[in-house]
């Protein structure tokens, strides 16, 4: 019996922790497709990162994200909320996935973050839209 109380914790846990930091920065991001601002749309979800800003070019990759959220704003609608999907932890490393819903349809974002031992920040390192059916496989029931 304890042995199922051990595990039913420790899915709860593992469930509970959802990054509070990726979603504001996930919140900040709609907010700001909402408002038709898609460079702006990616720096939310940049956030920052040490780890991004270091080893890719940030530029190239914010105009093609731009171009990108633009894009589906016009194909699925302005965004109208969203919604976590579930996270996995691997250690210091956490990938959650957000639903954002949409006028006409949602899409699916994943958001790598890592949750920094030394400093207690955490930070996202990677992000990337994702299709349907990888969104169903890794968060469906």
């Amino acid at each position: 019996m304890k042995i199922k109380a051990i595990f039913f914790s420790l899915l709860l846990c593992s469930f509970a922790f959802a990054g509070p930091h990726s979603s504001e920065c996930v919140k900040a991001m709609v907010d700001h497709l909402k408002a038709d601002k898609y460079d702006k749309a990616f720096d939310a979800v940049l956030d920052d990162s040490p780890f991004l800003k270091g080893n890719v070019n940030v530029s190239n990759l914010k105009m093609q994200y731009a171009t990108v959220f633009q894009n589906i704003s016009a194909q699925y609608g302005k965004p109208v909320g969203f919604e976590i999907l579930g996270t996995k932890t691997v250690g210091t490393l956490e990938r959650t996935g957000f639903l954002i819903q949409c006028e006409k349809n949602a899409w699916v974002i994943e958001v790598f973050e890592y949750n920094n031992p030394v400093s207690k920040k955490q930070y996202i390192v990677d992000f990337k839209i994702v299709g349907e059916e990888d969104a169903f496989a890794r968060y469906g029931l």
